[in-house]
């Protein structure tokens, strides 16, 4: 029976009605008015909903109370997930206990009132409603995932999330017969989290329909963002949203309106959210970043303020790069002073180096000669490579049997970041730390993959004239995308996101810190240029 028909059979509440009723922010009942293109949004509760958004656009309160609506009419868990959980306490604090304390029937349901607090749960990371949970969680952590069961699970700001956890999140639903999902995010790259899910849902835009000329359009701040720019002295003025077609000015929530699906083809739904839908706009500000020129200024303004994916040009490596690297040589290329590097996925990843060129790349099925042919066991021993370098997961032990297979030889590597390494350490190019006594090193994922690719950018790592024989390895070396994103203290951070599969990526990665190995003198407990 759908929820629907289980609302007029069981009297439960409807969801926007509900939230009308009891939901408040900021100490005012939400309002809906100016915020017209968020209504259908509330009315819809499909099964899987993706909602690609800009700052401030209104979903995650959207979810937020979707959750609590759950908890408190169904008596169903509501699994609520954020990037990390320092971030979980802040928006708990104002964005989930401020409302129930504001009314008096939410206060009511958690337990807020009367005697019966001592028998009910309120806490930061769980919320009782009746005898429905909402658990807020941060997901950097796989076990604060994996211990809650869910009927409903919400992932706010898919781009920020550890990839490697994703797959974790849906599987609470397993034993639940609603399993709904709520995925919503700013962007970052084209192809990326929360970009890729709205390629691949029905993609909704909000379009007006113009009041002096009966023009549909979906706004974009290209066509509908006019103004004057004084370039010395960097000022904006006469700026207007005007209608694409006869360039009057139009305001969002007093035209007539329609979310129209770009692709009928899929079950998700998804919606595309911005900044120029809403009544807090503030269009001379959303001007004034558009014309910075940091890349990460520039990244933000796409992001955050238009809720576009965004790649900074020079951010990956690209197929002119490759193509700079090529010299008259083939693969699988001959050398005595060779050094691997491994990735490890459902087939390892390999890719062999000499001191200055790439001289083999492969996937070998299997670790070891007797689990089956195609062995990384037996090419290493054919190829007696004097460093290996191989990814320290998930295949711990059978990398450490590796390298107890190859004394001295194999290191496992660990992204574990460089804290111990001072900054200036690092300016002065300590990019990873070997592990005294042990076959181990740490280092920065991002910092690494700096390094590596700076090898392509300068030409420093040659490439065989039939590289175009190896489409995986290229293609795996350009999905790695360098964007800089703010932490939760506000402070600029570059990492790598990846646009696809990336194994021969970070192989090439390993790959490079084993051949720098082999010219670094040792000093205790880190190699130093």
């Amino acid at each position: 029976m759908s929820y629907q028909n289980l609302i007029k059979l069981k009297g439960y509440k409807p969801y926007f009605q509900w939230v009308n009723q009891h939901w408040s922010s900021r100490g005012k009942s939400l309002e809906f008015y100016k915020h017209k293109y968020l209504v259908e949004i509330y009315k819809d509760q499909h099964p899987e909903i993706v909602s690609k958004k800009s700052a401030q656009g209104g979903g995650t309160e959207r979810c937020i109370t979707e959750a609590i609506w759950l908890a408190d009419q169904f008596k169903e868990n509501a699994l609520y997930l954020m990037p990390t959980s320092s971030i979980v306490g802040d928006m708990v604090q104002e964005r989930v206990d401020e409302p129930i304390n504001n009314s008096k029937y939410l206060a009511g349901r958690s337990g807020r009132l009367g005697k019966i607090l001592s028998k009910q749960t309120d806490k930061v990371g769980l919320k009782r409603l009746g005898k429905g949970f909402v658990y807020f969680r941060g997901s950097q952590n796989a076990n604060q995932i994996t211990s809650v069961p869910a009927d409903i699970v919400f992932v706010d700001e898919r781009d920020r999330m550890i990839e490697e956890n994703v797959p974790y999140f849906f599987k609470r639903l397993l034993h639940s017969n609603r399993k709904w999902k709520r995925t919503l995010g700013t962007p970052t790259i084209p192809g990326f989290g929360i970009d890729l899910e709205y390629e691949k849902s029905d993609q909704r835009e909000y379009h007006i329909k113009c009041n002096h000329c009966n023009e549909w359009q979906h706004l974009n701040f290209e066509e509908n963002v006019v103004y004057d720019w004084d370039d010395n002295l960097k000022k904006v003025s006469n700026e207007k949203l005007i209608c694409k077609k006869c360039k009057k000015l139009v305001v969002p929530w007093e035209c007539h309106t329609e979310w129209i699906s770009q692709n009928k083809n899929s079950d998700v739904h998804g919606y595309f959210i911005h900044q120029l839908y809403s009544p807090f706009l503030d269009l001379k500000e959303l001007i004034g970043n558009s014309k910075k020129t940091a890349i990460w200024e520039l990244q933000q303004f796409f992001n955050q303020d238009l809720g576009l994916a965004y790649e900074p040009a020079g951010a990956k490596i690209t197929e002119e790069i490759i193509k700079s690297c090529i010299r008259d040589y083939t693969i699988p290329h001959p050398c005595p002073d060779s050094v691997v590097g491994i990735d490890v996925g459902k087939v390892l990843h390999v890719v062999t180096k000499s001191k200055d060129r790439i001289v083999d790349i492969r996937k070998c099925e299997h670790f070891f000669k007797e689990d089956g042919p195609n062995s990384l066991e037996e090419y290493l021993e054919a190829r007696q490579p004097k460093k290996i370098v191989i990814d320290a997961l998930p295949e711990t032990r059978s990398a450490m049997k590796l390298a107890k297979k190859f004394p001295g030889r194999v290191f496992l590597c660990y992204y574990s970041g460089l804290k111990e390494v001072k900054e200036k350490e690092i300016k002065q190019g300590k990019w990873y730390k070997v592990i005294k006594g042990e076959p181990v090193v740490h280092t920065d994922r991002t910092l690494s993959l700096d390094s590596a690719f700076n090898f392509l950018n300068k030409q420093n790592c040659f490439m065989p004239k039939n590289i175009d024989d190896y489409l995986e390895f290229k293609t795996q070396l350009k999905v790695l995308v360098r964007v800089i994103l703010e932490d939760s203290k506000g402070n600029m951070k570059a990492e790598y996101k990846s646009q696809g599969e990336d194994h021969f990526g970070h192989a090439y990665n390993y790959v490079t810190i084993a051949s720098d190995m082999l010219t670094r003198v040792v000093v205790p407990e880190i190699f130093t240029i």
